[in-house]
């Protein structure tokens, strides 16, 4: 309340009536004695008003204050009161003295509340001259600057970023980032200056703002909504949007950020056999069955061997030739299991596996089976008698050792083998045939004369299960030149190899051959000789003997004519014992990836003495028998917008066991790269294609053929599967080289010290400087 005097009321209403009433404040008069306002200074002391005046910037030239409405004139010919500014800073105030008015200078600049400006008001005084008299009265003009919506928020770091397991629940929040003076920013004032956050479709990663979302806006705050999958997405570039609050929703102003979620690898995934072959459109394996087979009776604590017979009548003579040891048991392929989960870190959280047998059929397989817990290796415990189990049907476990099992399962089939310890035998002690004179060549023996059914030769060994083929060799004795047998099946069958003639011959009577065993003495052979032909043989006396010089005397066979034998891979090869010529004839498959050489010594002995030790060395000559091998089914690659054409992306690397241009690779892109990618035909080196520009979120799918040189019609490939992902830059990243490889030449009259090649390594940004 301002308390004036009666006598200065016709002054102050004017000003009351326009400018004091809007701000409150009311004028009283009060009684007073007249000598006490009768001096002129204190009634201009009582219109020392300070007035405010509130008015709103629009543009260059705005009129801030129509009309000042102070008691006067200023202009014509006749001015009672002159006006003029003080405290006019940077001049921002014009004044119009003979209309009161005052008005904006903003020529050829803006007048901005916001940094670093940051003029929030104009304050200056009026002062008014009483020309008359000659009093001063200064008013103050008070302008507040309201603010206007032209500033957009703005982050304070070019990227975000934040890692998450996989295993995270849904609903967690996972980044809080964009709290405090992290996030965005905006200088405006009020509700417009206030941030609120949202996520925007992205789309180049279409399942970002689902999976993520922002339920409490204003702290920007973000929140798992879906579960996570390593397996099928590593990374997610969510867009982030800040906008500020202002009333009119068309007026707000927006800015984005990206934020990247590195999903990192949770133990939800439990070990898998290896090979895996997928199912088809799925991430899952087709089941698997190991292999392995083993002799039965074998003791578990020396070696498998091979036991040959050797049948003239009685008595019988047996050869034992050494294989190998049967524990651990060989399986096919070998039992490996590794944990889907192949990227946990650290490496020191990833768990081990375990293996074990689950059940299996017979079920007193543990008396004969044991199964390594931590390498999968099968040991036989006890013998297998074949009478009792033929084979044995197994289901083995692999799970991981952190208490998170997570087991697989596979079938292991293991197949008991006969032992070779049976005569083979026919079913009769005769078979008889018929057959017409004028029968061709070719024509199969009948068992009657009517010649409706052939003549059936039934052969079987004990250590073979009668349905199936004993695989035995049947030959004829005589007349072999007439007739052949089958030499496969159960049931065998003759058949005619020249014509016969009734009228020259009706009858051909035959049965097995003598096989012609020679044997001759390792010792004594001056005082004992050997019958050599005949099933029976008989020993003679060459000279009289001596009771009282020796009561014993102790030998062994031998083939009196020269016999040839080998000392070392008698299973591998054999030479036949007949003839001025002798040949070296192979007994199994060898494999020149598994052996090259094989050198071993060959003797030949008359039974009295032994020739010389000559050295023979077969060379195993490479066949195209192996195809090109990845060390992976597929690989995983991340690459970054920054790298430029002809930088390296991988080098891969396929391996061939043959030699020559049978084991020299060629590398090929089949499909997928979409001509932004080539590959060098021999170091098998991925590079970016010369003109080529990466773009975050492209990803390719490289069909990659590694092939020998093989001739056309022998050559083997296979191919694998390079996955690319084109990231932003990243300072997460390693340093790396623009070229995974490089070639120098070096002079050698070059001294020490000169530069070879000058090395530089890239390093590249993601969520901050290089």
């Amino acid at each position: 309340m301002k308390i004036l005097s009666p006598a200065c009321m016709h002054k102050v209403r004017p000003l009351h009536a326009a400018l004091l009433h809007p701000f409150g404040i009311i004028v009283v008069a009060v009684g007073c004695a007249p000598h006490a306002l009768s001096s002129v200074t204190a009634e201009i002391d009582t219109l020392l008003l300070w007035l405010y005046y509130v008015f709103f910037i629009i543009a260059s030239g705005t009129i801030l204050v129509d009309n000042m409405l102070i008691k006067g004139t200023a202009g014509g010919p006749d001015p009672t009161i002159e006006l003029s500014l003080k405290d006019n800073v940077d001049y921002w105030v014009i004044l119009d003295p003979i209309s009161q008015r005052l008005y904006l200078n903003s020529t050829g600049r803006v007048l901005d509340r916001d940094p670093p400006m940051s003029i929030q008001s104009i304050v200056v005084q009026v002062q008014c001259v009483n020309k008359k008299v000659g009093t001063i009265i200064n008013h103050e003009v008070r302008i507040v600057v309201r603010d206007r919506n032209d500033n957009s928020p703005q982050f304070q770091q070019q990227q975000y970023c934040v890692a998450v397991n996989e295993l995270t629940p849904v609903g967690t929040t996972i980044f809080t980032g964009f709290s405090g003076n992290n996030g965005a920013t905006d200088i405006d004032d009020g509700p417009n200056g206030q941030i609120e956050y949202v996520i925007q479709y992205n789309p180049n990663d279409k399942t970002s703002n689902r999976t993520f979302d922002i339920p409490l806006t204003l702290s920007g705050a973000v929140v798992l909504r879906e579960r996570l999958n390593y397996e099928e997405k590593t990374r997610y570039f969510v867009i982030v949007q800040a906008n500020d609050r202002a009333q009119n929703l068309h007026e707000r102003r927006t800015s984005t950020t990206t934020l990247t979620v590195d999903v990192l690898d949770g133990d939800d995934l439990g070990p898998m056999f290896l090979p895996c072959v997928l199912v088809n459109n799925t991430r899952d394996c087709r089941p698997l069955t190991y292999q392995a087979s083993l002799p039965e009776l074998t003791d578990p604590m020396v070696q498998i061997v091979s036991k040959l017979h050797i049948f003239l009548a009685e008595p019988e003579v047996i050869l034992w030739t050494p294989l190998a040891h049967v524990n651990p048991i060989s399986v096919t392929p070998p039992i490996q299991a590794i944990d889907q989960d192949r990227n946990i870190q650290p490496p020191s959280d990833r768990p081990g596996i375990l293996y074990s047998i689950l059940v299996g059929t017979p079920e007193d397989y543990p008396q004969y089976f044991h199964m390594n817990l931590t390498t999968a290796e099968l040991t036989l415990l006890k013998p297998v008698n074949r009478d009792l189990h033929q084979k044995f049907d197994l289901v083995i476990k692999a799970e991981q050792d952190n208490g998170h099992p997570l087991p697989a399962f596979a079938n292991l089939h293991i197949e008991v083998l006969d032992e070779n310890n049976q005569k083979p035998y026919f079913t009769k002690s005769m078979y008889e045939g018929f057959i017409l004179e004028s029968s061709p060549v070719g024509t199969t023996i009948s068992d009657s004369r009517n010649l409706t059914s052939p003549l059936q030769i039934t052969v079987l060994d004990n250590d073979v299960e009668e349905t199936k083929d004993p695989q035995l060799y049947l030959f004829l004795n005589d007349y072999n030149t007439f007739f052949t047998v089958t030499q496969s099946g159960i049931t065998r069958y003759l058949t005619l190899l020249q014509p016969v003639d009734r009228e020259t011959q009706q009858l051909y009577t035959f049965s097995t051959k003598d096989p012609q065993l020679y044997l001759f003495l390792n010792d004594y052979n001056t005082f004992f000789t050997v019958t050599q032909s005949g099933i029976t043989r008989y020993l003679t006396l060459l000279q009289p003997v001596d009771r009282e010089t020796q009561q014993l005397y102790t030998f062994s066979t031998k083939d009196p004519q020269l016999y040839l034998f080998l000392n070392d891979y008698n299973t591998f090869f054999t030479v036949t014992q007949s003839g001025i010529t002798r040949y070296l004839t192979l007994l199994q498959p060898v494999d020149r990836e598994t052996q090259q050489l094989y050198t071993f010594s060959m003797i030949a002995s008359d039974g009295v003495q032994e020739s010389t030790p000559v050295t023979v060395n077969i060379v195993v000559i490479d066949a195209n028998d192996n195809s090109p091998t990845f060390s992976n089914i597929s690989y995983n690659i991340k690459i970054y917008t920054d790298m430029g054409p002809g930088e390296g992306v991988i080098k891969l690397t396929a391996v061939d066991a043959d030699e020559g241009p049978n084991g020299q690779i060629v590398y090929e892109i089949l499909a997928g790269d979409q001509g932004d990618f080539i590959i060098n035909d021999r170091t098998g080196l991925i590079t970016i294609a010369p003109g080529v520009v990466l773009s975050v979120g492209r990803s390719y799918a490289l069909t990659v053929k590694a092939s020998d040189s093989a001739p056309p019609a022998q050559r083997r490939s296979s191919i694998t599967t390079v996955y690319i992902e084109v990231l932003p830059p990243n300072n997460q990243s390693p340093p790396h080289f623009p070229q995974l490889m490089y070639s120098l030449e070096v002079s050698e009259a070059m001294r020490t010290g000169a530069i070879l090649l000058n090395l530089q390594t890239h390093i590249v940004s993601l969520c901050g400087a290089a």
